[in-house]
Formats: structure tokens, C-alpha cells, sequence
């Protein structure tokens, strides 16, 4: 089974410079890792501040991994000083097309 991952983001205007820096490495180095396999971020065009990000991986050992990497980390601590509001909805998946 597939494990997903649904990250809502809203940005405040002032730190979206560094935030878009941060979500750029964020997405280049979950790509790269072992255990991903897809990693998608989308701007809304209704409101440029709010992002939604699309995370698959193998598993949930795959999602552990992708939480020690530093560029997660460097994502995290944006969020968590308030650079953005963040909503993560987890789910097991299974791919329709299978």
C-alpha cells in the first residue's frame, strides 16, 4: 500500500521569498530520495499565498526517511516559525490504474 501525503500551506506575503527557496529544495531533494514517488507543488490561482503539496511514497518507512532529510527539516522550521499555515492530511493509497 501506498502511502500519501496532502500538505495545504498558506504563506504570509512577507516570507513567501524565502518560503518558495525552501519548497524549491524541499521538492528537488524529496524527488531524489529512495521510497518516493511523487512529490508535486501547486500554487492556487485564486489566492497566490496557498500551496498544495502532493507526497506519495512507497511506504510509511519511505515517509520516515523523507522527515530527517535536512531539506524537510528546513521546510518544518519555516512552518513552525510562522511563515505559514500549515494543514497535512495522511492517507494509505492505492493507485486506481493498477
Amino acid at each position: 500500500m501506498v502511502a500519501g501525503l496532502v500538505v495545504y500551506a498558506s504563506v504570509k506575503e512577507e516570507r513567501m521569498n524565502e518560503f518558495l527557496r525552501l519548497i524549491e529544495a524541499d521538492a528537488v531533494g524529496s524527488r531524489s530520495e529512495p521510497g518516493c514517488l511523487r512529490f508535486d507543488v501547486v500554487q492556487t490561482q485564486d489566492d497566490p499565498s496557498k500551496f498544495i503539496f502532493y507526497e506519495l511514497y512507497t511506504d510509511d518507512a519511505a515517509i520516515a526517511y523523507h522527515q530527517e532529510q535536512k531539506h524537510f527539516t528546513d521546510i518544518v522550521a519555516f512552518f513552525d516559525s510562522g511563515g505559514a499555515e500549515v494543514v497535512v492530511k495522511k492517507a494509505a493509497a492505492k493507485f486506481m490504474t493498477e
